[in-house]
């Protein structure tokens, strides 16, 4: 375990191990760049940077001028300007270019070219993901201003600058490069951005001797040195703070997208539950409405009675059917449900001596269980007494249920051939009573008419009702 390196060297020991590393440092650029002279109050520091950049940056098996080249191309988004006017002096022979001696020193021409690329836009991404995408088998790293020089310098400088949202670039760089290149690449731009944040937290770095008077004898190189407007636009610091805001809206989608799910999982288990809740109902009081109709047999006088029951109590049932059966809950398809009730009541209360059709002409309409459920109470009061007293001229008795719907409101009607009640008659049953009431509970509306030999009970109800 390496404990030295964490923790300062004693006083007396310090000067010979800083000698000892500015020799080794200068071994390898041919000078020693004050940036690993930037840290005097804690050296041991920069001895970990080195050890970094040895790693990353100078025995990186890239290419030495592709690294370099990388090097300065990226240092233009850093607002400290030593690294970028430090590397270009490397590429152009003052020290050596990735710590290496025999790499061939730039042209002033080729160094202000590579300084005035043109940041890509969106159309240079595209056509360069388009390009690396297809590569049939991994490249080699590719010389100096070609085609997937070109393509290598957009992607990289995508993955640069936006690492936490590029992984389309990934890909791209992956397929073109294949893993271990990719990685190379990626350790290289690590280390670069580090040494602009070392930068950034030791402004005070001053520039060699050899690059002030290399500043001083090329204006033009000066100029887009000192002066890039990429380095305000594309400041470090205001890119950390873009990254870190966006992983943190990321997080958040990612946590409202879970929210979402769990809400609609909650969802889906509660109309299950209410649906399950409905049919369990409709099976307790269909057994209610079994045990009612036993009960009729030995009632004697009070026959009559049990029968009503059992049917509301079979009318409330069916509507917890369709509750059931539903796709949307707490809905009831109305012309479905007056269907099957008709079915039922028809064959409930058929005889041979007094036969019984009822006929259902109904639009397709949906209402909500807090008005199906009175309603069909209503119905089914209506139903029975229109079956009850329906007094034909001749042939089978014929009860007709017609349902119409309007913007703002909707009518069930029930007509049979008879006369109705006795228009003097002033005391009522529980049946009339019931009906009154739940018209009342929804808020509709009921009218009476005797037409042509037949008595018509209409029930209008309005699309809104009070809650």
């Amino acid at each position: 375990m390496r404990i030295t390196s964490l923790f300062p060297a004693a006083r007396g020991s310090q000067k010979p191990a800083q000698e000892a590393f500015e020799r080794e440092v200068a071994a390898r650029f041919g000078l020693v760049p004050n940036f690993f002279r930037s840290a005097p109050d804690a050296p041991f520091v920069i001895h970990e940077l080195w050890q970094f950049a040895k790693a990353a940056y100078l025995d990186n098996p890239i290419p030495s001028h592709l690294k370099e080249r990388l090097f300065v191309y990226l240092s233009r988004f850093c607002e400290v300007r030593y690294c970028i006017t430090r590397h270009c002096g490397f590429l152009l022979g003052l020290g050596q270019a990735a710590g290496d001696p025999s790499a061939q020193a730039m042209t002033i021409t080729q160094v202000i070219r590579l300084l005035q690329r043109p940041v890509p836009d969106d159309e240079d991404v595209s056509a360069a993901l388009s390009r690396f995408e297809s590569v049939a088998k991994p490249i080699d790293w590719p010389s100096a201003e070609t085609s997937h020089d070109d393509d290598l310098f957009t992607l990289a400088t995508i993955l640069f600058l936006q690492p936490a949202r590029v992984q389309r670039v990934k890909r791209a760089l992956r397929i073109a490069l294949g893993g271990e290149k990719f990685e190379l690449l990626a350790g290289l731009l690590t280390f670069i951005r580090s040494a602009h944040y070392w930068t950034l937290m030791h402004p005070e770095l001053l520039l060699e001797d050899d690059l002030t008077e290399l500043l001083r004898q090329h204006e033009e190189l000066a100029r887009l040195l000192l002066e890039d407007k990429e380095a305000a636009r594309c400041e470090m610091g205001t890119r950390l703070f873009e990254e870190l805001e966006t992983l943190r809206d990321l997080n958040e989608r990612q946590e409202l997208e879970k929210a979402k799910h769990a809400l609609e999982l909650k969802d889906r288990q509660k109309d299950l539950l209410l649906k399950e809740v409905d049919h369990r109902i409709k099976n307790s009081l269909q057994i209610v409405s079994s045990l009612l109709h036993l009960q009729a047999k030995t009632a004697g006088a009070s026959q009559s009675q049990f029968r009503n029951a059992a049917a509301r109590i079979a009318a409330i049932a069916a509507v917890h059917h369709q509750l059931h059966k539903s796709d949307y809950v707490g809905t009831v398809q109305l012309d479905e449900y007056l269907t099957d009730l008709c079915q039922e009541l028809a064959t409930a209360s058929g005889s041979p001596d007094r036969p019984c059709s009822l006929i259902v002409d109904a639009v397709p309409l949906t209402i909500p269980n807090d008005i199906a459920v009175p309603l069909a109470l209503i119905v089914n009061e209506l139903l029975t007494n229109a079956i009850q007293h329906s007094q034909p001229a001749g042939g089978d008795r014929a009860v007709y249920v017609v349902v119409s719907s309007r913007s703002d409101d909707f009518s069930v009607s029930v007509s049979d051939a008879g006369v109705g009640p006795d228009p003097a008659q002033t005391t009522f049953g529980l049946g009339t009573r019931l009906v009154d009431a739940l018209t009342r509970q929804i808020n509709a509306t009921i009218t009476k008419q005797n037409l042509g030999g037949n008595y018509t009970v209409t029930v209008t109800v309005p699309m809104i009702h009070p809650k």
